[in-house]
């Protein structure tokens, strides 16, 4: 269990990461956000940057209340295994 409530937790700072980076992405140079988002139809991050980390940003946020969800339900529920 303990390995599992580290993983939430790192999940949680990756997420965290992710969003303090897109709320920063407009304080960037305006010609490195152009080159970035050079091509805004591909999923190649060097060229599509602020859809791919949206992208990123809700799967990773989806991830994340899965497991704390998951952890939650194990610790409250389930007799046995709790996080010491």
């Amino acid at each position: 269990m303990k390995h599992f409530l580290f993983l939430c937790i790192l999940m949680t700072m990756l997420d965290v990461f992710l969003i303090v980076y897109a709320w920063t992405l407009p304080l960037f140079p305006e010609g490195w956000r152009t080159k970035v988002n050079s091509q805004p139809n591909s999923l190649d991050p060097r060229v599509n940057n602020e859809s791919v980390t949206g992208i990123l940003i809700i799967l990773t946020t989806a991830v994340t209340c899965a497991l704390w969800t998951l952890l939650f339900y194990v610790d409250l529920l389930v007799p046995g295994l709790t996080i010491p």
